[in-house]
């Protein structure tokens, strides 16, 4: 039997079901998003991708292992500030009508209990990153609360998000990722030529990207950088299929 410290899981009661939550130190409480496809009768397969393809929502995705039927299996979960972004794009019509009072309830309530519980188990100051998160979190359940038209809150939670996007900057992975697939190609390209490039390549990966450094760069922008690498890869190295250092993708 493979189980793991129960100080890390906690059962939640929440509106007649039991949710398992996940603490994650420095990011806060998770929930597995197959467990709140289940109680809300979502589409698993559909929601997932909506997810792993969501420039947003992705960000909150993690893998951690959870146990299930007395072993711990590694499965998908959602940081619990991220679930009412999730949720808010979902309309009525995608649950059957005796849960619709149920998703309002996890639209608007839920991150708030997971919250208490992530405070009572942390004392990890709040982060500028973490603080634009709730002012957006604050806004949303104004949204909800509002209850107009589906289509048209659809609409405002992506200018919301959007705003987020432009406001937010990349995680401290993918600056990494960045930086390090630089050095990569550089390096390699000395190796092979004798010439120094890293500064200039930096230099213009800044001027391309409008940015001053690595860790500064929109979170929006990361697809653009990630092609600009590619790019990069193929023009001074381009029969060299290691020039840059795997991606580790989030994958549901």
């Amino acid at each position: 039997m493979n189980l793991l410290p129960p100080e890390k899981y906690q059962e939640i009661a929440f509106e007649g079901d039991t949710l398992l939550s996940v603490y994650r130190p420095g990011e806060g409480m998770a929930v597995p998003v197959r467990t709140i496809c289940a109680v809300l009768g979502l589409d698993l397969k559909s929601q997932s991708e909506r997810i792993r393809r969501h420039e947003v929502l992705r960000q909150g995705l993690r893998k951690d292992r959870v146990p299930i039927d007395g072993q711990a299996r590694e499965i998908a979960v959602l940081l619990h500030k991220y679930i009412p972004f999730w949720l808010a794009t979902i309309s009525p019509h995608q649950v059957s009508e005796a849960v619709r009072p149920k998703l309002v309830q996890y639209q608007t309530e839920l991150v708030d209990v997971l919250a208490q519980i992530y405070l009572r188990s942390s004392d990890v100051p709040t982060t500028p990153a973490q603080q634009r998160i709730d002012e957006a979190l604050a806004d949303i359940r104004r949204l909800l609360d509002a209850q107009i038209n589906h289509e048209r809150r659809i609409s405002i939670v992506e200018e919301i998000v959007g705003d987020i996007q432009q406001r937010t900057p990349v995680s401290a992975t993918q600056a990494e990722y960045i930086q390090r697939s630089i050095k990569r190609i550089a390096k390699r390209y000395e190796l092979r030529e004798g010439r120094d490039i890293f500064g200039k390549l930096f230099a213009q990966f800044c001027i391309d990207l409008g940015t001053p450094r690595y860790d500064a760069l929109p979170e929006s922008k990361y697809e653009q950088a990630l092609r600009w690498l590619g790019q990069t890869a193929r023009t001074y190295l381009p029969d060299d299929p290691d020039a840059l250092p795997p991606l580790q993708e989030s994958l549901l």
